[in-house]
């Protein structure tokens, strides 16, 4: 009983486990909702130039308005959208109202623009990729934070392109510009320049950098594999259950002394016959009894001496042989027994 409360608390610890991995599972992306990231924020509110960008701000909404920098463009190969592998056209975009971020300085910072990263589509044209240029004039943008990706080297490229969109590579690119920690995936544009997805160009949608939920398959997994303990818990104690069943009911519980059982070896292997004084010793019977020679009886004489009862009816000397046998006498005239 003491095992099987052990294995119904593990067991249910095994379930709890389960159960709270397939939550995560199936609602992997309640941090990112419980941060506000679907909220409409202003974009100089969330973030500076020339600051780390912190994690929560991935994926954030946020609206901004300003210009173009048009010659300030690169274009990223190896993108897919919709199973066809393209080119994305990025181009930095000069916010209204933007700064630094507190207590961060930079040399001919008045002399700089602070722009930021926008993919304004995708394309499978090469050429069509490199030719694009956006409007002038003014745009309101609605998009979404994209996290920086990290720079790698681009030195086969043609010029213009660049593998990933990292601020640090592209920046070295534009010396005149300052810019941020992050880059923009729009939702909407308006304006007379609004130059999104426009000129053949197909708009990117904004879940190409989120995690969209759904069913989280390591989660899933590990779900499993704790159902999988809770199985191998209850395994083992059954095991033991019946090995326990097993010792009781062939008698060779040791804690039982009542219901110990000893095992005698009572005929050697090949033997035709058991040892007769083995048999007795173990039933408790005369030898003979189980097949062995009988002893002969012995009888005390007239001098108290001791005398064979044998076949050859020898007598002590001196003694009297006392009456004859009878044992052939003929019985047939007296109808004797």
């Amino acid at each position: 009983m003491g095992s099987l409360l052990l294995v119904l608390v593990l067991v249910t610890c095994f379930v709890g486990l389960s159960s709270w991995q397939v939550n995560r599972a199936q609602h992997k992306n309640d941090v990112a909702d419980s941060a506000g990231v679907e909220k409409l924020k202003d974009f100089n509110d969330v973030m500076d130039a020339q600051a780390p960008m912190p994690g929560v701000l991935a994926d954030q909404r946020v609206s901004l308005s300003g210009h173009w920098v048009r010659d300030a463009q690169v274009v990223v190969p190896g993108r897919v959208q919709d199973g066809d592998t393209g080119y994305w056209v990025v181009t930095m975009f000069a916010p209204d109202g933007a700064h630094l971020g507190e207590g961060v300085e930079a040399a001919n910072a008045d002399e700089k623009t602070i722009a930021i990263p926008v993919v304004r589509g995708f394309t499978t044209d090469e050429e069509l990729a490199a030719d694009s240029r956006a409007a002038a004039g003014e745009v309101e943008l609605t998009a979404r934070i994209g996290p920086i990706e990290g720079p790698q080297p681009g030195n086969d490229l043609p010029d213009g392109q660049v593998r990933t969109v990292s601020t640090s590579q592209i920046i070295n690119m534009f010396p005149d510009l300052l810019t941020y920690s992050g880059f923009l995936i729009p939702e909407s544009a308006s304006g007379a320049a609004a130059s999104v997805g426009t000129d053949g160009l197909e708009q990117v949608p904004t879940t190409t950098t989120r995690d969209e939920g759904g069913f989280d398959l390591q989660s899933a997994v590990y779900a499993v594999e704790w159902l999988i303990f809770a199985a191998m818990a209850l395994y083992m104690w059954f095991q033991l259950l019946r090995d326990d069943y097993m010792r009781r009911r062939l008698g060779e519980d040791s804690q039982d002394s009542e219901n110990r059982v000893e095992y005698v070896v009572v005929k050697a292997a090949g033997a035709s016959s058991i040892d007769p004084e083995v048999m007795s010793g173990l039933t408790g019977l005369p030898a003979h009894r189980h097949g062995g020679k009988k002893p002969g009886r012995r009888r005390r004489g007239s001098r108290g001496e001791d005398r064979a009862d044998g076949p050859s009816g020898d007598q002590p000397k001196g003694t009297d042989a006392g009456p004859a046998d009878n044992s052939d006498t003929d019985t047939r005239t007296t109808g004797g027994n």
